[in-house]
């Protein structure tokens, strides 16, 4: 099988400015001073498994923050109205019929963040847009932290974030069904915005993002983003976000699970499962400025039973597309001109992954594939422990991928797992590393 179908232009390999993992700092003294700094660049389960120990147990933080509990809707609009830094949110459980703001006038502070929480985990409280545009918004808002919520009912998008919007995290939550206003022509379960100020540096970790069902239409995604910088999309489950019946805009729009376009830059998208999207992934797409997506890494993803495409690469630059594993998509990656700037031109590296199909090249592009191991369907049962059940963790007999990766650098330390690379002689092909 060849591993490129269409032009391309090789070129010699190059760095992108990446540190080598986790750059962490902590000042432990006082206690109830307690502060976690995560450094911006490539963040990888060490980094996201403190930020989980510091933010997310109401018992242990009780000592630092003031707890407010709420048991209505009345209630929880008055706690997000008035919050102030130190705050933690403990909503009881309950569906409660709400659209939450967060603006500049209630955010956190970086030492003492505002988190709002089901006081008794995930799964036991509901936040129903109840048809409102936005369910939960973010404007010019900073250092607000959302846990364990189930996010729903909005007519456009679940959360929003907009207005320069910064250190906001979502995390261990569940964010779906936020489509009430049809056609579904303008919709994202999250959506950025950069038209009034970049958001930056959100995190959205260990969520479930789905449909499902919706109405008919052609522009929605569970993850969307225009001008947006240094967001962490890790983590997660998104699936069926899918079934475009339109293209009102883009090819790219139509059911993409997670898209970074009009000049985001240096995303960092890892460790996510995605499953029947109509798209896996969109780096860069068809929006509104060039590049549509600067440097930015997507690695040790899993991406399977796309309709389309698994990753799609639309006038991106200076991006790293490495281990992942790609399964049963209608195509594995494609690279493709920007309908609305014809000029523009891709260029990102290609490494280290398992694909189900080649590299299919719509226009010329520069870059480095090397170390892409291309899938035969008879020989998934060799490769993968169960590829029937979607365990794509490797057998002892996947001769071809163990040991095989090249050129791996510092972009990949670990694994879909977290397990360190390399396990063995060397690094291997895809999101998992051999563990016998």
């Amino acid at each position: 099988m060849p591993q490129v179908e269409g032009p391309l232009k090789q070129r010699s390999e190059r760095r992108l400015n990446y540190g080598t993992g986790d750059m962490i700092s902590a000042n432990l003294e006082p206690v109830w001073e307690m502060s976690v700094e995560i450094s911006r660049g490539p963040r990888g389960p060490l980094a996201a498994a403190l930020l989980a120990v510091f933010t997310s147990d109401p018992a242990a933080a009780a000592d630092v923050l003031r707890r407010v509990p709420v048991t209505s809707a009345a209630q929880l609009d008055d706690a997000v109205r008035a919050a102030q830094p130190g705050d933690m949110i403990l909503i009881a459980p309950g569906r409660y019929r709400s659209k939450l703001r967060f603006t500049g006038r209630n955010s956190g502070t970086k030492l003492a963040p505002i988190i709002m929480t089901a006081r008794d985990g995930l799964g036991t409280v509901v936040i129903d847009g109840a048809g409102a545009d936005i369910t939960v918004k973010f404007s010019a808002s900073a250092h607000v932290q959302i846990k364990a919520l189930d996010i729903t009912g909005g007519g456009y998008h679940g959360a929003f974030f907009d207005s320069g919007a910064h250190d906001i995290v979502i995390d261990g939550s569940r964010i779906y069904d936020n489509h009430g206003r049809g056609p579904l022509n303008s919709h994202a379960e999250l959506k950025g915005s950069g038209g009034k100020g970049r958001p930056r540096q959100i995190t959205i970790t260990n969520n479930e993002i789905f449909h499902t069902r919706h109405p008919p239409g052609g522009n929605f995604q569970g993850i969307d983003c225009n001008f947006c910088d240094d967001f962490l999309i890790a983590g997660n489950y998104l699936h069926d976000i899918r079934e475009p019946t339109s293209e009102p805009y883009s090819h790219y729009d139509r059911g993409a699970c997670i898209q970074m376009k009009s000049t985001s830059q240096n995303t960092l998208i890892e460790r996510n499962r995605i499953a029947r999207c109509h798209i896996g992934i969109v780096l860069g797409g068809e929006g509104l400025a060039s590049p549509e997506h600067r440097g930015g890494i997507v690695r040790n993803n899993l991406i399977y039973d796309s309709d389309e495409i698994g990753i799609a690469i639309v006038n991106a630059t200076g991006g790293t597309v490495t281990h992942n594993t790609l399964f049963r998509n209608g195509e594995a990656i494609r690279i493709a001109q920007d309908g609305r700037y014809p000029e523009s031109q891709n260029q990102v590296d290609v490494t280290n992954n398992i694909l189900d199909g080649p590299i299919r090249a719509m226009t010329e592009w520069e870059g480095t594939i090397k170390g892409n191991y291309f899938l035969e369907p008879n020989l998934a049962d060799q490769v993968f422990r169960n590829p029937s059940a979607r365990d794509f963790r490797l057998r002892a007999t996947a001769l071809a991928v163990i040991d095989q990766a090249v050129g791996m650098g510092s972009k990949v330390s670990n694994d879909y797992d977290g397990f360190v690379r390399p396990q063995g002689a060397g690094a291997d092909i895809g999101a998992f590393e051999y563990r016998p």
